[in-house]
């Protein structure tokens, strides 16, 4: 499989099963872009251990449905190396998923983050001071988000998504904690996107 030059690379989602919280994160964040400047965007997802072709979780499809997003053609995939090569900015469910991108390629490490862990570390620095890179708004955000590290102490337990498959009770907890940093994230690329635009 042949590399996707950087300008057109978009953002992959990563959790376990690719049947909850990475799909929900998908799904959710496409549908915040469509009408938007950045509606052509790639947005996908994988699992670590995808089970074979599967659809959404119950629980997520029901939710998404609440929501007037349809799920019914959504198929897992499986992580591999080229799915993370091609991605511009990779967004795990938890710190062991980032981990596992991370082994599969190494080189991608500095555009790998949890989903929550992003949001926090690009809200370390004021939105305004984002340079939409030459490469596209997603490698200026991960460049950011990247530069932070080092402004946030250790390792933060709240990072992680809560894995909510073994436990009905647990679905609501994943979606609110989803939920703020897609909206952010939204907000981030249609603003970079529409800045990039007006640029030229």
């Amino acid at each position: 499989m042949t590399n996707l030059s950087p300008s057109r690379r978009g953002i992959l989602f990563v959790c376990t099963g690719n049947i909850a919280r990475s799909p929900f994160m998908e799904l959710t964040l496409a549908n915040r872009l469509a009408g938007t400047s950045a509606v052509g965007l790639p947005v996908s997802s994988a699992g670590t251990y995808a089970l074979a072709r599967s659809g959404v979780h119950p629980e997520v499809t029901a939710e998404l449905r609440n929501r007037g997003i349809d799920a019914s053609d959504f198929t897992t995939t499986q992580l591999t190396a080229n799915l993370i090569l091609n991605a511009g900015l990779i967004l795990t469910a938890s710190r062991e998923h980032r981990r596992l991108v991370a082994r599969l390629a190494p080189e991608r490490r500095n555009v790998t983050f949890t989903l929550r862990q992003f949001v926090r570390l690009i809200q370390l620095d004021p939105v305004g001071e984002v340079r939409v890179a030459t490469d596209g708004p997603l490698e200026a955000l991960a460049q950011l988000a990247s530069r932070n590290r080092g402004l946030s102490s250790g390792s933060q337990d709240d990072d992680d998504v809560i894995d909510p498959v073994n436990s009905r009770r647990q679905f609501p907890a994943a979606f609110a904690a989803i939920d703020p940093a897609i909206s952010l994230l939204a907000d981030l690329i249609t603003g970079l996107r529409d800045l990039s635009s007006r640029s030229r």
